[in-house]
């Protein structure tokens, strides 16, 4: 693992802290409601960042939402999604699609390298399916605790298309998160993993909860499972900043760390919740781990370009992409490192 040589953790989070505020200023001098007043908004219809009581909150959260980079971001769907090819060691790469074994692959040395150029050790877990090999990417931020454990997920595949809310958004989702994780050195242990084949049968999230996970548990017990936050396609928006958690009364932890993590960075994010399975955190529950997943307004199949060649990056909101996996690196803030304020 690279040593990172940055500012203490004290010196990032009264950054954080202090360009807040500095924002706030900003709103006030530019001549726009002052903080609490009423009507606040972005030009998109969403809330305005920084508005409100608790728009000053200090701590993990903030601060792993404040390493969000929307450059980052772009760069990393253009990526993933064939608009521009992959730096991959063995050359670059144009991924167009995330279906066939050689996309998969491609899209798994992607993963692994973007994981290891943040600084964190990634591996590739391949594992034999029917028709061909499977391709799950594991990249792992060690905790400075107890040893409990946190999921992190996505899924790496797509239906044969560009994928770029399904799944690409998670995609980059975890990455940004682990780049968050990585600067903080959480309490516990977080797994960022990229799952293979979830769209014919959630096949490579339930090989890894039965391996890995269940190792886990059979070595330390069922204590230092923390459970997993799940993101699957969480990058479009029809007008709002409309957001879903599946949690179906098995999240454990996780409900209120998301929801903790919304009023500490005064997110934009309208959250409702609903009895979602159809992903890869359903394996969690399953094996009787506390998990939950987090999508966007459409549920699925709202989405106008689900399945379809067309679900490309010009469908996607990319602020509203930007505030969920700040939703995202918040919440895992504040599940991986809980002493912190």
């Amino acid at each position: 693992m690279r040593q990172y040589t940055g500012k203490s953790k004290v010196e990032r989070v009264v950054l954080a802290t202090l360009v807040v505020l500095l924002a706030l200023g900003s709103l006030v001098g530019c001549g726009g409601p002052v903080d609490g007043e009423a009507g606040a908004t972005r030009e998109n219809g969403a809330p305005a960042a920084g508005v409100g009581p608790e728009a000053a909150s200090s701590g993990v959260a903030l601060e792993a939402a404040s390493t969000v980079d929307e450059a980052y971001i772009r760069e990393s769907l253009d990526h993933l999604t064939g608009i521009s090819p992959a730096p991959l060691d063995g050359g670059e790469t144009t991924i167009s699609e995330r279906g066939s074994d050689e996309g998969r692959r491609a899209a798994a040395e992607y993963m692994e390298e973007s994981f290891e150029e943040i600084g964190i050790l990634a591996r590739i877990i391949e594992f034999p399916v029917d028709d061909g090999t499977g391709y799950n990417v594991e990249a792992t931020v060690e905790g400075t605790g107890d040893g409990k454990h946190l999921w992190v997920t996505a899924h790496l595949d797509s239906a044969y298309n560009a994928g770029a809310s399904d799944d690409a958004s998670g995609l980059v989702s975890i990455l940004s998160t682990a780049k968050a994780l990585e600067e903080i050195g959480p309490e516990h242990t977080v797994h960022f993993v990229a799952y293979d084949l979830e769209e014919i049968g959630l096949i490579g999230s339930s090989r890894y909860v039965r391996s890995t996970v269940g190792d886990i548990r059979e070595r330390e017990g069922e204590e230092a499972i923390i459970g997993n936050l799940n993101s699957d396609m969480i990058g479009y928006d029809e007008g709002g900043y409309d957001a879903v958690l599946g949690a179906c009364n098995r999240a454990g932890p996780i409900d209120d760390a998301v929801r903790q993590a919304l009023e500490d960075i005064d997110s934009p994010i309208q959250l409702d919740e609903d009895c979602l399975k159809r992903s890869d955190h359903q394996n969690f529950w399953d094996a009787g781990y506390p998990a939950a997943i987090l999508t966007d307004g459409t549920r699925y199949d709202g989405y106008p370009y689900y399945h379809r060649s067309s679900d490309t990056v010009d469908k996607l909101n990319i602020p509203y992409l930007h505030a969920m996996i700040q939703l995202t690196a918040a919440t895992t803030a504040l599940l991986a490192s809980p002493n912190e304020t």
